[in-house]
């Protein structure tokens, strides 16, 4: 089981419980939180998450409230004593969430464990108390913890996982290369502030064939803040006034971009339109003042994405076989 661990607040990577993580057979991811800076600790979890894409996440007081602001969509969370109210904006969990915390906690209160389980309306069987203070490092919540992951990740929904191997691609300089439009009729619009039904049904009807989920699982409210965001772009494909693909990008580090998602929906494949909508999007990137372009895709995309990314121009500079739940 690969698990991703998030620190505390003034914890240290290698601790106690990742260490007993480890000792117990599993693969931890435990990168380093910076304590003063709540979104780069969110921004560093993220790129952990969209790296390794771990079975489960466990969340350790900040730690949890750094889990809870990322996007991880059906991933389950082991939250332990959660400091939801002190940092970041999430306020629910999902279904698939355990969280373990101690009735003596005089850091964190189990009131407030308990506050969360009731904004997310879900049962009090989601909350456990265990351990004795708030650090929950003793064989007891040890244990707790270790079996909680195993537990919830077996009985999550649709918890089949598959090897799956990904990608990473990117593009250090500007493209010299052109694309015939194939068809009239072909418009690509910025949508400046998409509604997040509308993103939605873009998102699922292009990604359900390939299993994306993460976007899918997130609350409205989590999803709008995403996709307002001054970084975030959205780039719709229309053919004959008909939506056919969009293209999301991310400008979030200076001089670099993601294309985050891209793809087009059933009945526009095979038509010549994605190599043609690719190279639009590669020329509209370049013409920011970047210096590196990326993506990663899968094993679970379509058969003809990674040889179409690398012939306009990506070059495959990792990849990694990694256990996803279908």
């Amino acid at each position: 089981m690969k698990i991703l661990f998030l620190h505390g607040w003034t914890s240290v990577v290698g601790g106690r419980k990742p260490t007993y993580l480890l000792d117990n057979g599993q693969q931890v991811i435990n990168p380093s939180l910076p304590d003063d800076d709540f979104e780069a600790a969110v921004q560093i979890a993220q790129d952990e998450y969209d790296r390794h894409l771990p079975d489960v996440i466990v969340g350790s007081s900040r730690g949890g409230a750094v889990a809870m602001n990322l996007e991880y969509g059906d991933t389950p969370l082991v939250l332990l004593c959660p400091a939801w109210k002190r940092w970041g904006t999430a306020t629910t969990v999902p279904s698939n969430t355990a969280i373990l915390h101690s009735r003596q906690d005089d850091v964190i209160p189990f009131s407030e464990s308990e506050a969360l389980v009731k904004n997310s309306g879900f049962p009090r069987s989601m909350l456990l108390g265990v351990g004795s203070d708030h650090r929950l490092a003793d064989e007891e919540p040890l244990e707790k913890m270790l079996h909680s992951c195993q537990f919830i990740v077996g009985t999550t929904p649709g918890h089949e996982f598959v090897d799956v191997s990904v990608y990473h691609l990117e593009m250090l300089a500007a493209s010299t290369q052109s694309v015939q439009m194939p068809r009239e009729g072909l418009r690509v619009l910025h949508a400046k502030q998409p509604s997040v039904s509308y993103y939605r049904f873009l998102y699922n009807t292009v990604g359900s064939n390939y299993h994306w989920c993460r976007r899918g699982k997130l609350a409205d409210a989590e999803l709008a803040a995403i996709i307002s965001s001054p970084q975030n772009e959205l780039h719709v494909l229309y053919v004959e006034g008909a939506p056919a693909g969009f293209a999301e990008l991310n400008r979030c580090e200076h001089q670099v971009t993601e294309l985050v998602q891209f793809g087009l929906m059933p009945e526009f494949i095979g038509q010549g339109l994605g190599k043609w909508f690719l190279q639009w999007t590669i020329d509209k990137v370049w013409s920011w003042d970047v210096s590196r372009f990326w993506l990663h895709t899968c094993s679970l995309d379509h058969p003809a994405a990674l040889p179409m990314y690398r012939k306009a121009g990506f070059v495959l500079y990792h990849e990694e076989t990694v256990r996803r739940p279908l």
